[in-house]
């Protein structure tokens, strides 16, 4: 995973991981460079108030093979103001401190009850937790 460089101890999330890291886009980690030049993550200094969901196409959804159903999957979100990035199926969507909430999990239940995909909170705010779908 990239990051943007800060200060030689400190890295900034250009996006959200794909796995379940406690992490979303913005978010700035203290680093540690080890002999090799690699660097590992140590703690997370900042949230920055993003969320990170990952939306998985169902088997079989009616939005299309892997390549299609990801572009289905990203052009959902987009509408809504939310960007991501996917492949095979698999997209990380970065959900802003200043979106729309309710409308996005609306649409990620909606999506989830018509068989389009799963999806898997990586890293969510409070105000996540207390906002109910419509």
């Amino acid at each position: 995973m990239g990051a943007q460089p800060l200060a030689p101890d400190r890295v900034r999330l250009p996006s959200a991981p794909w796995a379940k890291l406690n992490a979303a886009k913005g978010d700035i980690f203290r680093v540690q460079r080890d002999e090799d030049g690699q660097l590992w993550v140590r703690e997370k200094l900042e949230a920055s108030g993003y969320c990170a969901i990952r939306v998985t196409l169902a088997p079989g959804s009616p939005l299309g093979p892997l390549d299609v159903g990801t572009e289905a999957i990203l052009e959902r979100f987009s509408a809504l103001g939310i960007p991501g990035t996917g492949m095979f199926g698999v997209t990380a969507i970065d959900v802003p401190p200043n979106a729309d909430l309710r409308r996005v999990r609306h649409l990620l239940d909606t999506g989830k009850r018509y068989g389009w995909w799963g999806y898997d909170e990586l890293c969510v705010t409070e105000a996540w937790r207390t906002v109910v779908a419509p």
